[in-house]
């Protein structure tokens, strides 16, 4: 799998990350709908979609490491530039949706 936002960004707030005890864990790492997406680990590549839907204090809390916005995110402009075609609202939208529709398979 491709790098996650917590392993490029080391912000540390991943489930047991040095920070997550005292800023508490980021929602994007347990985004499990987004696993997969652009070779991401849960919501690793997806961060900005899923920071967008959050609440503003929720958003916050989510990037507190930095106050800068995911436009201004290095991060965010890299995964912009390498996925010039799929790195879009809409595209993760359906690809939430594929994923969620997706029938469970059944043990033989």
């Amino acid at each position: 799998m491709s790098k996650n936002c917590w392993e490029v960004k080391q912000c540390g707030r991943e489930p047991g990350g040095y920070m997550a005890r005292q800023q508490g864990t980021c929602p994007v790492p347990l985004y499990t709908l987004a696993d997969g997406f652009l070779g991401g680990h849960n919501g690793g590549r997806a961060c900005a979609f899923i920071v967008r839907q959050l609440n503003a204090s929720e958003r916050l809390s989510a990037c507190s490491q930095n106050s800068q916005t995911c436009d201004q995110c290095s991060f965010f402009n890299q995964l912009q530039s390498n996925y010039p075609h799929s790195f879009h609202n809409h595209l993760f939208q359906k690809y939430l949706h594929n994923t969620h529709n997706r029938p469970v398979a059944q043990p033989a």
